[in-house]
């Protein structure tokens, strides 16, 4: 049979529909067009005697999956709200001519890209809708990002040196980022702190050997006249201080940029430090093992360091 056959219920075939060579416009076509696919449904089926494929989104006859679809799209062309107001062929309501729910359109689901996405809506292959919101977590959650400020720390440059109340917030703001980001108590994390407040004259970040507050200094002489910052490092320590700051985009002189090149001393090249810290049970013994470990100054002036640890802990 021709597919020309089909237009006008020719060709041998009993119970198709005439189409009337699709003439018309509107509601008119969409029935003519709905017609013509519930005829092609049916003789998919091998059911051309007759029996209405209906319009409820179920076709009559053998259930082959393709005329089921062909049926559906046809319920769709002529109801496309889903009501079941449409009637079927003959006359009969969609429900009596199929003995099915009306308004189903159940098999378009099957088709590609109209399944529901799991956790979504579906209909746009997973796709989300204009003005649709999406709550995918971060892959980074509870982390920081390179420039970002420790907690409790600026990223400003310092100009000036710290009063004693402001030595002492800083001072709190490194004992508590220590103790999250290394595992400490609260005395190791104040004896590290405590080591910091003496070299620094107070917190100071941005401090010069000497006490002049401001940029590093150009001299990079690991000596006792050119150290620089929170832990007055020289020679390329210093260095890597001005190097972190430049790569995190952050002034040198920032608490934010000190305390992150602490921490990634701290992590690497001076982890034996953070060892030797974890390894005491009081605040002066970790206030003594950070000064050996790390500072190794050639006069250590212990009695400060631990003067300043019970301003720490007061």
């Amino acid at each position: 049979m021709n597919s020309l056959s089909l237009f006008n219920g020719v060709g041998g075939v009993s119970g198709l529909s005439p189409v009337s060579g699709m003439q018309g416009n509107g509601s008119s076509q969409d029935a003519s067009i709905a017609n013509l696919l519930n005829d092609i449904a049916k003789l998919i089926d091998g059911n051309g005697a007759g029996q209405a494929a209906g319009t409820s989104g179920a076709a009559a006859g053998n259930g082959n999956p393709v005329s089921q679809f062909l049926a559906d799209l046809a319920a769709m062309l002529g109801d496309p709200e889903g009501t079941g107001a449409q009637s079927g062929a003959g006359g009969q309501s969609a429900s009596a001519a199929s003995g099915s729910p009306l308004g189903g359109y159940d098999n378009f689901t099957a088709m590609p890209g109209n399944a529901a996405p799991a956790g979504g809506e579906a209909g746009n292959g997973g796709m989300s809708t204009p003005g649709s919101t999406s709550t995918a977590p971060s892959a980074n959650s509870g982390t920081s990002s390179p420039g970002a400020a420790p907690e409790g720390l600026s990223t400003a440059p310092q100009t000036q040196a710290l009063s004693s109340a402001q030595s002492k917030q800083v001072a709190d703001a490194y004992v508590s980022n220590l103790q999250k980001d290394f595992g400490l108590t609260k005395n190791q994390a104040a004896g590290i702190v405590a080591n910091l407040w003496h070299e620094s004259g107070g917190m100071n970040s941005g401090i010069n050997q000497g006490g002049k507050i401001g940029s590093p200094g150009s001299n990079m002489a690991d000596d006792n006249a050119n150290g620089y910052g929170i832990a007055q490092w020289g020679g390329t320590r210093k260095q890597g201080l001005i190097d972190y700051a430049r790569q995190h985009n952050l002034d040198p002189s920032s608490e934010a940029a000190n305390y992150g090149y602490l921490k990634q001393e701290l992590q690497t090249s001076q982890a034996g430090a953070i060892a030797a810290v974890k390894g005491t049970n009081s605040a002066q013994a970790a206030t003594q093992a950070f000064c050996n470990a790390f500072e190794q100054p050639s006069d250590p002036q212990m009695a400060s360091r631990l003067g300043y640890l019970n301003q720490i802990l007061a």
